[in-house]
């Protein structure tokens, strides 16, 4: 037999065993086949829930992280507005004071203690010497007059509030009413102020610094009578209950006034 004739018979060899494996191959049943089925689905569904959440985990930690930035952010952000906010009020207050009650201010203070005393009214500021704090230097608000520095250190100053029982200051009435008075502080929270019998002070009455006394500057507000005490038959001065202007107790910040 010729090359040609063998290689004819492999061919046909090799045609046959193909037409009959192909006859023959073995088909899943189609049952078995619609059994896979959920099995896959569920595979395929757990794995993608599987990213999903990992994919949400990570998303979440990278929100908290981002949230917790802007967290900090906004804390600097209003401790900075704070002071700002802080900062303005007291320009506020020290151009109100030199355009109301005297233009020689020294600057603003901070109360950083307050005596706890009953009997005493005495507030501790963060100014002293190395800021051109003296003694007798005149204390204020907007609302009216606080009282005097009284001692000073390098950074430090105390003042003697009105209504310290060793407070004086000297008083007349708001708008020209006339007559002079001194008023004395009266623990815990009053004044007490003496005019002259002919001084025609009554309930309500505005009292305003004078010149008595030669330590504030004239027409401060200080109180308002609040009582005016029965006259005796000794009675050479009429007395009066005046409160206050300001609380020295709700005070934050105050103006010092460059001295007489």
């Amino acid at each position: 037999m010729t090359a040609w004739g063998r290689l004819g018979l492999v061919f046909a060899g090799l045609l046959l065993l193909s037409m009959v494996l192909t006859r023959f191959q073995v088909v899943p049943p189609a049952a078995l086949r619609s059994a896979t089925v959920p099995v896959n689905r569920v595979g395929m569904t757990a794995a993608d829930t599987l990213r999903r959440a990992y994919t949400a985990l990570t998303r979440e930690r990278d929100l908290g992280a981002e949230v917790a930035r802007l967290r900090q952010e906004n804390d600097v952000l209003r401790q900075r507005n704070e002071l700002l906010t802080r900062e303005a009020g007291r320009l506020r207050q020290l151009e109100i004071i030199t355009r109301t009650q005297a233009p020689n201010a020294l600057g603003i203070a901070q109360v950083i203690a307050v005596d706890p005393s009953p009997l005493l009214a005495r507030l501790t500021l963060n100014r002293g010497t190395r800021d051109g704090v003296r003694i007798r230097m005149p204390v204020t608000v907007p609302g009216g007059l606080v009282g005097q520095i009284t001692s000073v250190s390098a950074s430090q100053a105390t003042v003697i509030a009105l209504v310290d029982p060793e407070s004086t200051v000297g008083v007349t009435l708001q708008g020209g009413g006339g007559g002079r008075g001194l008023a004395r502080g009266v623990p815990p929270d009053r004044l007490q102020a003496e005019f002259s019998r002919g001084v025609p002070v009554k309930p309500g009455d505005v009292l305003v610094t004078s010149s008595l006394g030669g330590v504030y500057p004239v027409g401060v507000r200080v109180g308002t009578v609040e009582k005016v005490l029965p006259l005796g038959p000794n009675d050479v001065n009429r007395a009066v209950i005046v409160r206050p202007a300001v609380d020295v107790g709700t005070v934050e910040d105050v103006t010092i006034l460059e001295g007489l």
